[in-house]
């Protein structure tokens, strides 16, 4: 009867020790703190580090705009041209106009 009892006893402490444990995973994982969370927060920064990386590479491309602006004359020149319709004194401007071929 003695055997029977700390059988009994030794199965409910094993129980009881399983359901803390299940119970224990589960609340590591789900929290705030848990492995969910991490794993989103991980997702997250990996998106920021990218997005850093994007930015990084249009400001050095701002950067090198910026200088050809101020010590480049000759594309200083082109981008007057281009987007301002600048000409110099006594040059002439031919506009060509595409014909449409309807067939």
């Amino acid at each position: 009867m003695i055997k029977k009892n700390k059988k009994r006893k030794f199965k409910k402490r094993g129980y009881l020790l399983s359901v803390i444990i299940i119970i224990g995973a589960i609340g590591l994982i789900f929290n705030d703190f848990g492995l969910k969370h991490l794993i989103n927060l991980k997702d997250e920064k990996d998106a920021l580090n990218t997005n850093i990386q994007q930015i990084m590479a249009q400001q050095i491309s701002l950067q090198q705009e910026i200088n050809k602006l101020t010590n480049d004359t000759i594309y200083l020149e082109k981008i007057a041209r281009e987007k301002f319709m600048m000409v110099k004194p006594g040059e002439k401007i031919f506009r060509v106009i595409e014909s449409k071929t309807s067939q």
